[in-house]
This record gives structure tokens, C-alpha cells and sequence, in this order.
């Protein structure tokens, strides 16, 4: 419990979600000051395999066949982002990127405040961003130098961006990712040090898109179920389905064991905390609320996490992704997990018998 407390992990998606339904989206894009189409834009459901790229005429398409709670995000390296939030709502045919303005980041820097090399917060920012598992440790990141890191000895905290999307090969995973990173920091206790023990927060923001380059391997997926089965969706999925007993997931108020049900009103899609019930509602390392409930979990009788609801109800897509991971916050082992143990939002968890007969037919 001690080594949890010391580290909590506020790991923050870029997405506010929303539900969708198989649908086809196109139209054509096009620079907002020329008026000229632009090709090569990547389109893409924010954590998800599902993306296109405008053609030379900068027509895109892209299909849609899996409810998802995320945002659909365009991209392009000469041009703003642009991030749609309901897409299906608020997206027209005609869609108008801005150019990027080059803005040097780097001249905010204050003279003297920065004192340790790029090496050693490259090596903090590998650890936090993709965490130390073996999953975190496979993971390459094949664009360096986009990535632009500042400690701030005044307020003890270490910050970056990167100028261009992070691409990082996950090995262990077998995904290729492309992470848009919006925002990076970890807060210290003390000051002049990097030491991860010392660190008492850590938060990043940005969009993801994933590649599966090998989607056949059955070696690749007992690696990708196994860290399916210990994850924020699973444990979501099984909650508002009322299995978390069967997936191997025990709650906890305080010290004592728990039945969710007597705690949680869910409807398989939607878990909303009972009001007047006696589950805990401080946590001493959040200041944040107010707090609706904070519960312990126990996964497979060897894993512990903790999960502070800043919100009394929670929508979960089939997949397991809740409606908003803002008003969430995490500790533990889930609190622990970076991008290299992250999987698709639409990661789809098929028994090992299911899907060997899958491959053989």
C-alpha cells in the first residue's frame, strides 16, 4: 500500500468521449486560407486501428463498423490538428485544416533553471511515457528529436511536447503507434531531481492511432489478451455486466471486501454509484472533487488497484472504454500502465479455444 502511495499515475487520454454507430464518414479537406485540397491527411478514431488518408484530391472515407467512445482527429505535419467531438453531430463533407504557425517553444526555457542534460530526461520521459514493464521497455521511439523536455526548478517539475507526432514500434505488443502528444509532466517532491521515487504525478495528453503488424500471430495475442485481462476496459466491462467475479476482479471499501452490487446500480452499459451508501470518499493524495467513491480491486489475487470516481456514474462502450477518464483517476497497477501496455480502444479479447478455431478456419 506504501509503494502506491508514493506513485500516483494521473494518465490522461486527449479524448472526451462519445458513442458511435457503424457509419460511414467522407467528404474532402481542404487548407483553410487557400482553399486548396490537401492530400496525405490521416483521419482516425483517436486510440484506435480505424483511420484513412485523404487521397490526391484530398477525398477521404472512412468506414466505420464498431461503436467506440472517442473523437475522430485529423492530421497532417504541415497542419493543425483538427479534432472532431461528436464527429457524426458536428462533421460536414467540407472540413478546413490551418496551417501550422512554427512556433520555438524552446526560448520559454529561463536560463539556468533547466540543469539536467537532454540524456538523462529523455531517459525519465522513456520510463514515464512508456512505462518500465516489459511491454514499456520493447518500445522504441524512431523520432527522438521531436520531442522537446524542460525541468522547471521552481516548481519542481519536469515538462514536454514534441514538435511532430512520436512514432513508437511496441515490439512486445506488436503495434506500431502514432501518439500526438499534446502535453507531458511529472511532478516532484523535491527539487534538482528526477528520481521516480520522487515523483508524485504524472500526466500526459494527446490523440493515438494504432497499427497491427502482426495480426495473425498467436504469439501476439496470448501477449495482448494477457494484458487485456489486468486493464482499465476489462475491469469496466465486467463491472457494468456485473462479472467482475468471473473475470477474476474483487472490490474493496477500505479493508473490507464488497459486493458491487451493493454499492453499483448498472445496466450494462452505464454503472452509477448507489448515493447514501458508506463507500469511501477521500483519498489522501487527491485534492481534486468532490469525490463520489474510491475502491480498492484485487485482480487474480495478486494485483491492486485503486480507482477514485470524480463522478458518481460512468458509460462503457462493448468494449470496455468509459465515457470519460478525466473524472477517473487511477493507482496501483492500472495507475502504473503507460503506453507501451496501452492496446486499441477497440481491441476486441477473444477466448484462446475461440480463436484458435478462428485461424484454423
Amino acid at each position: 500500500m506504501e509503494k502506491m502511495r508514493k506513485l500516483i499515475i494521473c494518465l490522461i487520454s486527449c479524448s472526451t468521449f462519445y458513442g458511435l454507430q457503424a457509419q460511414v464518414i467522407e467528404g474532402t479537406v481542404y487548407d483553410a486560407k487557400t482553399k486548396e485540397t490537401i492530400p496525405g491527411v490521416v483521419i482516425y478514431l483517436d486510440g484506435t486501428t480505424i483511420n484513412t488518408t485523404t487521397d490526391r484530391d484530398g477525398r477521404f472515407r472512412l468506414v466505420i463498423n464498431q461503436t467506440v467512445n472517442t473523437k475522430l482527429v485529423f492530421s497532417h505535419l504541415s497542419y493543425e490538428s483538427l479534432i472532431i467531438t461528436p464527429p457524426f453531430e458536428r462533421l460536414g463533407k467540407t472540413i478546413f485544416l490551418n496551417e501550422k504557425t512554427n512556433i520555438l517553444q524552446e526560448a520559454r526555457v529561463v536560463a539556468g533553471r533547466d540543469w539536467f542534460p537532454r540524456e538523462t530526461k529523455m531517459t525519465v520521459f522513456k520510463e514515464q511515457f512508456l512505462g518500465t514493464s516489459e511491454a514499456g521497455k520493447s518500445c522504441t521511439i524512431l523520432n527522438e528529436d521531436d520531442i522537446v523536455l524542460t525541468y522547471d526548478n521552481t516548481t519542481n517539475i519536469l515538462t514536454g511536447y514534441s514538435r511532430q507526432p512520436i512514432i513508437i514500434e511496441n515490439r512486445y505488443l506488436a503495434y506500431l503507434v502514432t501518439f500526438d502528444l499534446h502535453s507531458f509532466s511529472v511532478h516532484y517532491t523535491e527539487s534538482n531531481t528526477l528520481d521516480m521515487r520522487k515523483s508524485f504525478k504524472v500526466a500526459f495528453k494527446g490523440t493515438s492511432s494504432f497499427v497491427d503488424q502482426s495480426p495473425y500471430s498467436i504469439r501476439f495475442k496470448t501477449r495482448r489478451d494477457e494484458t487485456y485481462l489486468r486493464s482499465k476496459q476489462y475491469f469496466f466491462k465486467n463491472l457494468v455486466a456485473n462479472t467482475l467475479e468471473e473475470a477474476k476482479f474483487r472490490l474493496f471499501n477500505r479493508v473490507a471486501r464488497i459486493n458491487p452490487e451493493q454499492y453499483f446500480m448498472t445496466d450494462g452499459q452505464e454503472a452509477f454509484i448507489i448515493p447514501g451508501t458508506n463507500i469511501r470518499s477521500r483519498h489522501n493524495m487527491v485534492e481534486e472533487g468532490p469525490i463520489y467513491g474510491v475502491i480498492r480491486i484485487l485482480y487474480d489475487n495478486t494485483l491492486t488497484s485503486e480507482i477514485v470516481f470524480l463522478t458518481n456514474k460512468v458509460s462503457v462502450d462493448e468494449f470496455g472504454n468509459p465515457d470519460t477518464v478525466d473524472n477517473l483517476i487511477f493507482f496501483g497497477d492500472m495507475g502504473g500502465q503507460r503506453l507501451g501496455n496501452m492496446l486499441p480502444m477497440n481491441f476486441v479479447y477473444t477466448p484462446p479455444t475461440s480463436a484458435l478455431l478462428l485461424m484454423r478456419n
